[in-house]
């Protein structure tokens, strides 16, 4: 054979292998993919804390005809306030409304802010009502009775200007209020 002669003349020259940055070029990118998709998996294994759901606003009873006749569910209204006859009108406007007020009058212990304190958990729908009508305080459970009703209303000064209030009768009695049956 002659030096002329090409020997290996049927094999291509140029390489078939991919230019090196195109080689760069995909690993670069299954390196992304890969690290995208482990982050991914990682936050869906990650313990996560319970949404909080939209829940339901407590029952209220604004209507006294509203509340069950078997459920005693007669006030007495105290007032802390210097305000002479506050708890007495306060006690006529929820009477005048149809709430069973059986009594009024000062309470020597100082609040600063209005509670409608209630001794059994049926009444905390009817005890949130009176507080809402209020237009200020909390209705809180107490430990047991706090006067000679099963709730309990004392006024602080944060009711003065919200309360609903109406004249009372001379003798600062209530009036309009149903009396209890006798048992």
């Amino acid at each position: 054979m002659s030096r002329d002669h090409r020997v290996g003349a049927h094999r291509s020259t140029s390489s078939s292998r991919w230019p090196r940055w195109a080689i760069l070029l995909a690993a670069l990118a299954l390196a992304i993919v890969l690290a995208a998709v482990g982050l991914f998996a990682l936050d869906m294994l990650r313990p996560r804390a319970p949404q909080p759901t939209a829940t339901e606003q407590p029952e209220t009873v604004t209507d006294p005809g509203a509340v069950d006749p078997a459920l005693d569910a007669s006030i007495t209204v105290l007032d802390t306030a210097d305000e002479h006859g506050f708890a007495a009108a306060v006690g006529q406007a929820l009477s005048d409304a149809g709430w069973e007020v059986v009594a009024t009058g000062g309470s020597s212990e100082a609040v600063e802010s209005t509670v409608v304190w209630f001794d059994s958990e049926e009444l905390a729908p009817v005890a949130r009502g009176l507080a809402q009508q209020l237009g200020a305080g909390e209705a809180q459970l107490s430990d047991g009775r706090l006067s000679g009703t099963p709730i309990t209303i004392v006024l602080g000064p944060d009711a003065q200007g919200t309360a609903p209030t109406a004249q009372p009768q001379e003798d600062g009695e209530v009036s309009h209020a149903p009396s209890p049956d006798a048992p």
